[in-house]
């Protein structure tokens, strides 16, 4: 015999209510490594090595997708000063001494010269 609608649309939301507690198991158990999470971050870690070694030692078990989800929405972002990034730019790219001469005596004249 074939099942009846009703039947169908009640097992199918007894599958889903089971999927929505994993998500929840998930969040959960980000909440409770948070703070190491944050302390990894602030001492200089990336994400992707903070992830490979929870998922190693067992303290989370999910994607890192699913990881960069949870940090993103539960960590706020550590600010960054001015005067740091100014810092970092001189760093990398240093000003340039300016000359009035192009290098190669090459310079661009817009006036066009006259025919005789």
């Amino acid at each position: 015999m074939t099942k009846n609608y009703t039947e169908t649309l009640s097992e199918w939301v007894k599958k889903r209510e089971t999927s929505r507690t994993k998500r929840d198991i998930q969040k959960i158990a980000f909440l409770a490594v948070r703070a190491d999470v944050k302390a990894a971050i602030e001492a200089g870690y990336s994400l992707k090595t903070i992830w490979e070694h929870m998922t190693e030692t067992g303290k989370i078990t999910y994607r890192y997708e699913t990881f960069l989800k949870h940090v993103n929405r539960q960590c706020k972002p550590i600010p960054v000063s001015k005067t740091s990034i100014a810092k970092t730019r001189e760093n990398y790219f240093p000003k340039r001494e300016e000359s009035p001469i192009r290098p190669g005596g090459f310079s661009f004249n817009p006036i066009p010269k006259k025919k005789i």
